[in-house]
């Protein structure tokens, strides 16, 4: 057996070497370079709150020194001799007790009016940096919705903002306290159920930036990530031009075009792939409703949940909310087993495709290969910007142009041929003859209108129900003119 001495030697040596690598470690987080360094601020509201920071830390620095240095000082100079004279004792000073009192409040004052001047500058968002950009923020477990009113836009766990250009944040969520944080851009904001709270920023230069939940939401707290980027107007226009761009059409039987229909059937319940549709902004926020009230009410026990938007999906850079780079092969980890890149995630839990006995997809591979063939297909296509529709028409008479504006709008031709050829759904080619024939004493256009307001109504034989969308934004006269569109279709 060694001797206790040396063993304890080197013990304390160890010890010492973790305690080094453990302040590396913490050095080595706070350099400017780590992607959520604080230290290297894009933007007025984290350049404040990082002069403030560095500010208060010197500070800090003057009085640990000048307290330590006295306290050394102190020990030293009345320590207990060796003759065993006792040093000399003091039992008070006033002049020191008022100097020690009154430096602490100088302190205290030379913190607290800079705090207060910064917390005033952030709150006031510049009016000479143009017109300020709305986004809409909704914390979900475990993941992050950004809505764009003013431009109608939805999408998840990636924010894209002009740079230059002040970004006035409202956040929102849907069921438990996260929080809002963008290091190199703005401060920590707490996203509270039931009250909303609102903040905002500004990008000086461009790059995309991390951003994370800082509040513990539950179980995948650690995976709720998101990127920010920042791109210059122009770019900025590009991408929300893309954005308003519908996909194109897959190609009858290929792998796309397969995947679409695997997707339909097993996971448009909970994400949407469309909203770039004219009226897609109000349908997915309706949606979404739905989602999260069916979620509710069953006591998290549904296979319907509030899921990320997936709309255009192929220009995002990362899959599971910032946690893994958007790739085929993470996609398919993803796909086939959510939990092992993300434990605790709702898809794999209440998701009627993983209820098997392993809890993994309950797709074959070829379903799932062509699954992630349409995923990555999900891109603007060239067909331009979505049409506009004209309002209704002034005397109330069905109008067959505006049913084909509504068709092209909607998404109605990913799904339905103008002939007799099947691509997800039947083709309506003679489709007003038909539906007068399918029930008896239901008229051609009741049967159309109400297979439009609810698509379970009546579901064509040889077809799956649950893969049209309920499309909850159209009013009396659009389904009337949608019909008067679909007479047309001989």
């Amino acid at each position: 057996m060694p001797p206790l001495r040396s063993v304890t030697g080197r013990t304390r040596a160890t010890l010492l070497l973790c305690l080094l690598a453990a302040g590396l470690a913490v050095l080595a987080a706070c350099t400017p370079s780590h992607d959520q360094s604080t230290f290297d601020p894009a933007g007025p509201i984290a350049a404040r709150q990082a002069d403030l920071f560095i500010f208060i830390f010197w500070l800090a620095v003057a009085v640990f020194i000048l307290v330590e240095g006295g306290l050394i000082y102190a020990v030293i100079k009345y320590r207990k001799r060796r003759d065993g004279e006792m040093p000399k004792q003091v039992h008070g000073n006033t002049r020191l007790e008022i100097t020690w009192t009154i430096i602490p409040a100088f302190i205290l004052l030379a913190i607290a009016i800079p705090t207060v001047k910064a917390i005033y500058e952030n709150d006031a968002v510049p009016q000479d940096r143009g017109e300020p950009l709305e986004v809409i923020a909704i914390g979900h477990q475990w993941w992050f919705e950004f809505r764009y009113p003013g431009l109608e836009i939805v999408t998840a766990n990636q924010l894209h903002i002009p740079t230059g250009r002040p970004v006035v944040v409202t956040l929102q969520s849907e069921d438990v306290i996260h929080s809002f944080w963008i290091p190199k851009l703005a401060g920590k904001l707490d996203m509270v159920p039931l009250n909303d709270n609102h903040f905002w920023f500004l990008a000086d230069r461009p790059g995309m930036f991390y951003g994370q939940c800082a509040e513990f939401c539950g179980i995948a707290h650690a995976h709720m990530r998101f990127r920010v980027v920042a791109a210059p107007e122009e770019e900025f226009r590009e991408w929300v031009t893309d954005m308003r761009t519908p996909v194109d059409a897959p190609e009858p039987d290929s792998p796309e075009a397969k995947g679409r229909t695997t997707f339909l059937a097993n996971c448009s319940m909970c994400h949407t792939v469309d909203s770039y549709l004219a009226n897609g902004y109000p349908t997915e926020i309706a949606a979404q409703d739905r989602r999260w009230n069916t979620w509710v009410e069953s006591e998290g026990d549904s296979p319907i949940v509030s899921g990320p938007n997936l709309t255009h999906l192929s220009l995002r850079s990362t899959l599971a909310a910032g946690v893994q780079d958007l790739s085929e092969e993470n996609l398919r980890t993803w796909l086939r087993n959510p939990g092992s890149i993300k434990p605790g995630t709702r898809m794999q839990v209440n998701a009627q495709v993983y209820a098997t006995e392993d809890n993994r997809i309950g797709l074959t591979d070829e379903e799932v290969d062509n699954l992630i063939v349409y995923l990555m297909s999900l891109e603007p296509g060239e067909g331009g910007p979505t049409v506009s529709v004209p309002p209704p028409d002034a005397g109330g008479e069905p109008n067959a142009a505006r049913g084909e504006a509504l068709f092209a709008a909607n998404g109605c031709s990913g799904c339905h041929s103008l002939g007799e050829d099947t691509i997800i759904g039947p083709g309506f080619k003679g489709v007003v003859s038909r539906a007068g024939t399918r029930v008896t004493g239901v008229s051609a256009e009741d049967y159309l209108s109400e297979s439009i307001r609810s698509p379970s109504a009546f579901v064509v034989e040889g077809f799956s129900d649950g893969l049209m969308p309920i499309l909850s934004t159209l009013s009396d006269a659009d389904v009337a003119d949608l019909i008067e569109y679909l007479k047309t279709i001989e």
